[in-house]
């Protein structure tokens, strides 16, 4: 009898020992499903900042061209309405990133992050082109 109180005692204690453990482990996974919540949000938030500020940034310069089209040349005109024309595809290219983010889901996050990167990376090297083509266009006149 006394042997079966050992015994007994010892499957108690091993299942409060054991439920304790799965008290930890499903603490340490509610953390760390936490703390990826919380990395996904900032990124996001990052990357909405990043793709607005390069819209700001191609809203002005349509903005500019609009007012260097009004004492254009005819031909100037059309060079203008070309670059106008490429800003606004840029720009449809990000509202369409800008979209996929806002869609994204930690599940879906990682596809949508690089592809948004994409994004956004070509956007910027074709803007800095775009500058440089800009500049030398009314430097022409």
């Amino acid at each position: 009898m006394k042997n079966q109180l050992i015994v007994f005692a010892g499957i108690i204690t091993f299942g409060f020992m054991a439920s304790s453990c799965n008290e930890n482990k499903v603490e340490e996974i509610r953390e760390e499903k936490l703390e990826i919540q919380e990395d996904f949000a900032e990124e996001q938030s990052e990357m909405r900042r990043d793709i607005r500020e390069l819209e700001s940034e191609i809203d002005a310069e349509i903005q500019r061209l609009e007012e260097k089209r009004v004492d254009a040349s005819a031909e100037m005109k059309v060079e203008i309405d070309a670059m106008q024309a490429e800003l606004r595809d840029d720009k449809s290219e990000l509202e369409k990133a800008m979209n996929e983010l806002e869609r994204a889901s930690e599940n879906t996050w990682s596809d949508v992050k690089t592809g948004v990167n994409k994004t956004t990376r070509d956007v910027d090297n074709e803007w800095q082109e775009f500058k440089i083509k800009v500049d030398k266009a009314f430097e022409k006149n």
